[in-house]
């Protein structure tokens, strides 16, 4: 590109160079329009060359100093300490051997893996390490149920050292009216606050390993260890944010929220569409949100069986009244794709997620389940990082070591519980296909 700029400049030159021959030479008799219209020609293709450079200039610039800031990939991981494909490391072990043996290389394993992730820990005593982000992913939204309800609400961190969250509400608004007549008094009304909380709580759970496991074995026994407890964490935190009782240390959870738009939805023989049927309460949920929040629904969340029960209606003609995501016509749902939880299509024109974690053992019957609509960025939910921690103390006598993983949580569901409607009844029975 340097060639290509120093031959622009090169002719740049030349032309200004016979511009001014041009008029060095030429006189008031001599400058002729002919003289004048081969001057301007210059002009413009000197100003045309300056324009070029200048771009040429600039890019070099920008690649120049993009080789400067290309990043580094270190096996195309994200943690270059603990990799996939390095079975020789194992994270639990080099807590395990910092901790207890003192071991320098492990130690310095563990710290770089902290820098790599670039992320907020709580290191300290007893050999306390956030664990490498590729053990959770990998494992967290497998086997078991995952964390499809809690990670739809609005997400916040959690701070540190408090005991709870606690958000100021206002109960009764100010008020105004028509001044009667000039000169009186115009409306005042106080407004009254409140507040509502969470107070935090702790999920937490543990594993216990034998030494010759996690030292003899000829795997990273950490990705089992860890992956399972990852994803009990984050089944129990989603069942917390959807069924928390709010009492004995627990979340406050959506069904049962006192305050919110509650649907009773009475049917001897369920059915998708009809009147008084499925379709017609979910509007009815829709419309309780939209008239009482004063704000639109995002998101409806229900049981995959219940989902499936919706892609099982047929009309009169045997056709089913949910198609894949597609054209057609007048239809009242579409399925997004085949899933056992998260996003599976559009009910009533919001977003259907299905999460395995709702409970189906509601009612007298105890064989109902619930369907969840809401304005999901009204409900917030605090967390902390996993944390995860060793300890040997009282099991060396039969050489084992126990692992455990605990987070801080808070969840505040109530900040306007007119944003959540919940539909129960004898209509959502378990379905039959």
């Amino acid at each position: 590109m340097s060639a290509l700029i120093a031959q622009l400049e090169e002719r740049r030159a030349s032309l200004i160079q016979e511009r001014d021959g041009i008029l060095d030479s030429a006189t008031a008799e001599t400058f002729t329009p002919e003289v004048e219209a081969r001057v301007g020609e210059h002009n413009t293709e000197i100003n045309t060359l300056e324009e070029r450079v200048g771009e040429l200039r600039a890019q070099a610039e920008r690649e120049d100093r993009a080789r400067h800031l290309a990043p580094v990939v270190v096996g195309g991981e994200p943690n270059p300490v603990y990799r996939r494909d390095d079975t020789g490391v194992s994270f639990f072990r080099d807590i395990f051997n910092a901790q207890t043996r003192g071991d320098v290389q492990a130690r310095e394993r563990l710290a770089a893996s902290q820098e790599s992730r670039a992320l907020s820990t709580s290191a300290g005593a007893g050999g306390q390490f956030a664990p490498p982000e590729w053990l959770i992913e990998d494992f967290v939204a497998f086997a078991r149920p995952g964390r499809v309800y809690a990670d739809g609400v609005q997400h916040d961190e959690l701070p540190s050292g408090v005991s709870s969250i606690n958000l100021p509400t206002v109960n009764t608004g100010a008020a105004v009216a028509v001044q009667a007549t000039q000169n009186t008094a115009v409306a005042s009304t106080d407004l009254t606050t409140s507040s509502v909380s969470s107070g935090i709580t702790t999920i937490a759970g543990q594993q216990v390993v034998s030494l010759q496991l996690l030292q003899q074995s000829g795997i990273p026994f950490d990705r089992v260890v860890l992956g399972d407890l990852a994803r009990a964490y984050a089944s129990g935190l989603d069942v917390q944010t959807l069924t928390g009782s709010g009492a004995s240390g627990q979340l406050q959870g959506v069904i049962g929220l006192p305050g919110v738009n509650v649907i009773t939805y009475t049917q001897a023989s369920p059915a998708f569409a009809g009147a008084g049927q499925f379709y017609s309460q979910i509007i009815q949920a829709i419309n309780a949100v939209n008239t009482n929040r004063f704000l639109p629904a995002t998101e409806i969340y229900m049981h995959p069986r219940r989902w499936a029960w919706v892609l099982n209606a047929l009309d009169a003609q045997n056709r089913p009244l949910v198609v894949p995501d597609g054209p057609a016509f007048n239809q009242p749902a579409v399925q997004g794709g085949v899933t056992a939880q998260g996003y599976a299509g559009t009910l009533a024109g919001l977003p259907v997620k299905v999460d395995p974690n709702i409970p189906t053992n509601l009612g007298s019957g105890t064989n109902q389940d619930a369907v969840i609509v809401q304005r999901s960025d009204d409900l917030w939910l605090f967390e902390s990082a996993l944390q995860s921690a060793s300890f040997d103390a009282t099991y060396a006598n039969q050489a084992s070591i126990l692992f455990r993983v605990l987070g801080y949580s808070a969840f505040i569901p109530n900040r306007y519980p007119k944003s959540i409607a919940v539909i129960t009844g004898t209509g959502l029975v378990t379905p039959t296909f």
